[in-house]
């Protein structure tokens, strides 16, 4: 089992992420991050597959990303941070560079892609993560590195996965009505 992450192995601007993974233990009285994380891989696909191709375009502003979007920033942000976490866990001493998620979005072209593809992917990212989570020794995730020019361990980035997911999928209930 892999343990929550303390506030000093993580940059500030990640601790919404991993207070919110925290209430969410709390509420649901389970500890293990890898099974949850395969709990709401389940959830998240159906909670998206909900929505038609048609839907899946919609944008509750002009600006803001479609709901494909906001799912393929999902699958990004997880696919970069599962990478971080297997680089740190693996002794990776050189830092890792950042992204920009809104220019990754625009650069994916999302909504030309099939949303059903977009949901596989999801399926797809989301087992992987899974299976190399469950590979990880708990002690080995004490490990820390360095992206994007902030200190991290590799159990504070298995924690914000499952954070980020819950932090866009209240976004998508609160302001697409989904």
């Amino acid at each position: 089992m892999i343990p929550f992450p303390s506030s000093s192995e993580y940059a500030s601007f990640y601790a919404n992420y991993i207070r919110l993974i925290g209430e969410y233990i709390a509420k649901n009285e389970v500890e293990n991050i890898v099974e949850i994380l395969s709990v709401q891989g389940e959830e998240t696909k159906k909670t998206f597959s909900k929505f038609s191709e048609q839907e899946s375009l919609f944008r509750y502003e002009k600006e803001k990303w479609s709901i494909k979007e906001l799912l393929g920033h999902m699958i990004d942000t997880e696919q970069i941070m599962s990478y971080r976490a297997l680089s740190f866990y693996r002794g990776e001493k050189q830092s890792l560079a950042g992204f920009n998620e809104n220019e990754y979005v625009r650069e994916a072209h999302f909504d030309t892609i099939p949303f059903s593809d977009l949901l596989e992917r999801y399926e797809i990212v989301r087992k992987s993560s899974v299976a190399l989570f469950k590979s990880f020794d708990a002690a080995q995730t004490a490990r820390i590195g360095e992206a994007n020019h902030n200190e991290m361990s590799v159990r504070a980035l298995v924690y914000m996965i499952a954070g980020h997911e819950i932090h866009h999928l209240q976004i998508l209930e609160e302001r697409y009505k989904a």
